[in-house]
């Protein structure tokens, strides 16, 4: 299989490293100091080597992932917290890679994306969020975000320990978590005990075409979300959101969105199972269902295993929606570089199941092959 390689990666982040409370350092650290902030960077970028079998395949060789900074100070009972989040993405080209049976959004404003990943927006995330809490163990909570993230659906594939070590996004995504990017969202929420109950107006349109800038911010949608940590290894989520024009190829139609999922970890093993389901607001067709299950188990300090398989109800496949699937299985070795700095180099078989009438638009078994080097940092200061 022939890889095409893809242009040069150009990544910039900007934070103010401020200092912390902490009198003890840690690898990594920088000597603390006495101001009351506390920081964090971390970092997750990947060279991606993505083969896609069949007539609607395709190779690609590109440069993906984020990097994240983060900033907290206590001033009483209050908490602010701020983060930015930057993406190599755009620089993969407005096309994004190939991934059989992905949809969503679009590369130049006239055609949906059939077959291909978008390529995240160069700002990821600018948000600020400030805490206040009670005597009795409860808080409230208000945030903004210019791009934030919705409270909708499970934790983001590439923020949730079970999803992101995978160096392709899922089928799934614009079910479960396409909201991570929102040009525009305004949350607000309290918290007892172990539930925390989130509502936001948001920007229903999704990021257009052009993944350098930022979008007209609408504040035209509603989602509410409610985590219940069930215990401490185990959180679940019920969500609901009614997203106006998220399409700007169907500005007509609107979205009602519903969603539940758990998430584990306990020692070396992290699991997702989440479901969402999509409707059009005033139309026929019958909801659009998706299903995820997915794991990361490191088997050893050294070696990891990565599984994901899902199922989905696309209607933008073909012109009659059929349930496809697809199903991963991989890992990874990861080099220990020092206690806050790994390379990981892994390789994921995707196998990918569509009814007989899809066949003869993706062959009899359309596969694809991805390896992949990441390299993962994290900075911070206490």
């Amino acid at each position: 299989m022939l890889f095409r390689t893809a242009s040069a990666l150009a990544v910039m982040t900007a934070c103010t490293a401020v200092p912390a409370f902490a009198q003890s350092s840690m690898p990594g650290m920088d000597m603390p100091s006495q101001s009351p902030w506390q920081w964090h960077v971390h970092g997750s970028l990947s060279l991606i080597a993505d083969g896609q079998s069949g007539p609607r395949g395709g190779d690609k060789t590109f440069f993906a992932g984020m990097i994240m900074a983060m900033a907290n100070r206590d001033f009483g009972n209050n908490r602010l917290e701020l983060q930015a989040m930057l993406s190599p993405d755009p620089f993969m080209g407005r096309a994004g890679y190939p991934l059989l049976l992905q949809t969503g959004e679009t590369a130049d404003g006239t055609t949906h994306l059939v077959d291909r990943q978008h390529p995240h927006d160069l700002i990821m995330g600018l948000s600020a969020r400030l805490t206040h809490r009670f005597e009795d163990g409860s808080s409230v909570f208000g945030s903004v975000g210019y791009p934030g993230e919705t409270p909708f659906g499970p934790t983001a594939f590439m923020h949730r320990a079970s999803g992101e070590d995978f160096p392709t996004a899922p089928i799934s995504h614009h079910w479960l978590d396409s909201g991570h990017i929102t040009m525009g969202v305004v949350t607000g929420g309290f918290s007892k005990g172990p539930v925390t109950l989130e509502v936001a107006q948001f920007t229903g349109r999704e990021p257009d075409q052009n993944r350098f800038d930022l979008d007209p911010v609408r504040l035209d949608s509603t989602a509410v979300r409610l985590w219940w940590q069930v215990t401490p290894d185990l959180k679940a989520q019920a969500s609901w959101a009614r997203q106006v024009s998220p399409e700007q190829l169907e500005p007509d139609v609107n979205l009602r969105k519903q969603s539940l999922s758990v998430e584990y970890g306990h020692g070396p093993v992290n699991a997702t199972i989440a479901w969402a389901c999509k409707q059009a607001e005033h139309g026929t067709e019958k909801p659009a269902d998706a299903w995820l299950a997915e794991a990361r188990w490191h088997v050893t300090d050294k070696w990891s295993a990565l599984g994901r398989y899902e199922r989905v109800y696309n209607d933008e496949l073909a012109a009659t929606p059929y349930w496809v699937a697809k199903t991963e299985i991989g890992g990874y070795r990861t080099f220990a570089i020092d206690d806050m700095t790994s390379v990981n180099l892994g390789l994921i078989r995707q196998f990918n199941t569509v009814p007989d009438a899809l066949k003869p638009a993706y062959g009899r078994h359309p596969d694809g092959t991805v390896a992949f080097v990441t390299l993962k940092f994290h900075r911070m200061k206490m």
